[in-house]
């Protein structure tokens, strides 16, 4: 039982620890850090690909007050939360 469990956690952790050491491409990475480090505090914090453009647009319009971004980090942070992972 004790090596299923083991054998169980490894896994999951290996799977996280992939998904976490992904590479950002370098025109993301200011904006990736941003998402990593803020968004989730207020919610769940959504992935990239995990929603479309136009959702991810209409849903960032209503964060304009609440997240300081200048006007060009915004249309970088869409791009990279809508690109497929």
């Amino acid at each position: 039982m004790r090596v299923r469990w083991a054998l169980a956690m490894a896994f999951v952790l290996t799977a996280c620890g992939e998904h976490h050491t992904t590479p950002i491409p370098e025109k993301y990475a200011e904006v990736a850090e941003i998402h990593h480090a803020s968004c989730g505090n207020c919610h769940v914090r959504v992935e990239p690909g995990e929603r479309t453009r136009a959702q991810f647009e209409h849903a960032l319009s209503r964060h304009h007050t609440r997240v300081k971004l200048t006007d060009t980090q915004w249309p970088i942070l869409i791009d990279y939360l809508a690109q497929t992972p």
